[in-house]
This record gives C-alpha cells, sequence and structure tokens, in this order.
C-alpha cells in the first residue's frame, strides 16, 4: 500500500488527525489543555486537512491554506513522535507539495518553529518574512520561510 496523503473528511481520520496535533504541537510542547478541535479558524474556505498514512497508519497531518494568488501556507506540521526522523516528514512535504502545485501555487509558506529551521533550510526553504502579523500566539517564537514549487 504505501505512503497516501489524504484529505481529512472521515470521521475516524478526524480523530488520528486531531491527535497527532494536540500531542505534537501543543502537549509535546507543555501547552496542555489548550488545543481546541472545534477552533473556528480551522474550517475557512480553502483550508485543506491532510493526514499522512503508511499502509494505512496515520503518521502526520498538515492544513495547506491555499490563498488565490498563487501562493499558499503550510501550517501545523506534525509527525507522529514515534515516527519522527524516518523520512515521513520529507515524504509529506512532497506529497503537500505537490497539491498546493495542482491548486496553481508556485509559492509555499511556513512558520517554522525554530527547531525544525534546519529541516526546511535542507528542503530548500529559505528565511523570509511573509507576514509578521503572523508571528503571534503558538507561533510567536516561528521562523517565517518561503519556497518556490
Amino acid at each position: 500500500m504505501g505512503y497516501e496523503l489524504i484529505e481529512v473528511n472521515d470521521p475516524a481520520d478526524w480523530v488520528a488527525y486531531h491527535a497527532i496535533r494536540r500531542q505534537e504541537l501543543f502537549e509535546a510542547k507543555g501547552r496542555f489543555g489548550v488545543y481546541d478541535e472545534n477552533y473556528p479558524g480551522e474550517r475557512e474556505p480553502n483550508m485543506y486537512h491532510y493526514l499522512l498514512k503508511r499502509d494505512g497508519v496515520p503518521l502526520g497531518t498538515t492544513r495547506l491554506d491555499v490563498r488565490g494568488d498563487g501562493t499558499a501556507i503550510f501550517r501545523l506540521v506534525a509527525i507522529a513522535a514515534a515516527e519522527q526522523g524516518r523520512g515521513h516528514g520529507r515524504v509529506l512535504s512532497q506529497m503537500v507539495e505537490q497539491r498546493a502545485r495542482d491548486f496553481g501555487t508556485s509559492i509555499l509558506f511556513v512558520n517554522a518553529a525554530p527547531t525544525a529551521v534546519g529541516y526546511y533550510e535542507k528542503t530548500g526553504w529559505h528565511r523570509h518574512v511573509w507576514d509578521a502579523e503572523e508571528l503571534a500566539g503558538i507561533s510567536g517564537d516561528c521562523i517565517q520561510m518561503r519556497k518556490m514549487i
């Protein structure tokens, strides 16, 4: 079966999606009790929620926000802790980049966690402030980056 990137629609996939995001992006960083599965900003038009699976097992998540001007934002990227360092993040990135191209996107943006900047630089991203107002809340310590695809 191998890898598949699915747009999250099925209730069981939503459960896996939220579990990975809650654990890796919030609780692993000491942010307990603040993750909101029903956060209103998650359901805007042109937001695509993806779950990376390998042989049917959920491994990672991201959201792609397509802006309609040839750009998109790669958001809330997470790989389950037990699966990190095995190349799944690169697979997720490649698959999401293809989805972005399919939407007519040529430039991707990301708010990279400081610990992930090296990964992004190795995979073709460059530091670039694209919206300083984004650097608030859980993104307050992030480094903004851009990638031409």
